[in-house]
């Protein structure tokens, strides 16, 4: 009883993670997650003080308040964000580069890789000879990087399946979340794998994604062969719905 009710328990937070992290416009308020419980070290022994979250409260607080001498709690979730900066495609990006825990290191190599790109751009914006072409030319980097996701994701993955001892890869559609994490992964190991000795690992990354926001280069053409084995593999995809 003790062991279903706390799966109960941990099925329902995550669920509302979940919803929270799909949905960015919902607020943790709105969700009502905020962590599970003694999560942090602050709720466990009581350190931290609640913040001040209204302007009118922060203006009339007094001098001896304790929050001048005593740890303050984060006002929302480490997940979240109020800055106009924050993206949650460039995060996660940030997050699958992220090596050793080294986040700043990782920060600053998509910096010069969204600076390459708009400098690559805005080349082309200048040496443009009329409005029209002007208009067709991209240069937000975030944008650019969003087309190049788009592009890359695939629709299809092979699975491996059992059936009479014998194991079977059989094509199943991809999940959005799961799609999203391959094609970035895909971008990053085709500029792995382009990588020569005399450039940079910004440099290449951001030709990278730009071939692939306008469906071309090395990770379209992994992309392209995912599906073509998928392909090669559909007189399998029957074995997804037996037992």
């Amino acid at each position: 009883m003790f062991k279903s009710s706390f799966l109960f328990r941990h099925l329902s937070l995550q669920s509302k993670r979940y919803i929270h992290l799909t949905n960015p416009s919902l607020t943790a308020g709105q969700t009502q997650y905020h962590g599970q419980q003694n999560s942090t070290w602050w709720d466990k022994y009581g350190s931290h003080v609640d913040p001040i979250q209204s302007r009118v409260d922060l203006l009339n607080m007094d001098d001896l308040d304790e929050r001048h001498f005593r740890p303050v709690k984060p006002v929302i979730p480490t997940y979240q964000s109020f800055s106009c900066f924050h993206d949650p495609i460039v995060s996660r990006v940030i997050g699958i580069l992220l090596r050793e825990g080294d986040r700043e290191l990782v920060e600053e190599l998509m910096h010069k890789t969204f600076r390459t790109i708009k400098l690559i751009q805005i080349g082309k914006w200048t040496r443009a000879k009329t409005d029209d072409e002007r208009s067709l030319i991209e240069c937000n980097p975030v944008n650019l990087l969003k087309q190049a996701i788009k592009n890359a994701t695939p629709i299809v993955r092979l699975t491996r399946i059992a059936k009479g001892g014998t194991l079977y890869s059989v094509p199943i559609p991809m999940s959005p979340v799961r799609g999203t994490y391959t094609a970035i992964r895909l971008l990053i190991d085709s500029t792995h794998d382009a990588r020569p000795h005399d450039q940079r690992f910004w440099t290449l990354f951001a030709k990278e994604i730009m071939d692939a926001a306008q469906n071309q280069g090395r990770t379209i053409k992994k992309k392209q062969e995912i599906h073509r084995n998928a392909e090669l593999n559909r007189a399998y995809a029957h074995f997804k719905w037996q037992k």
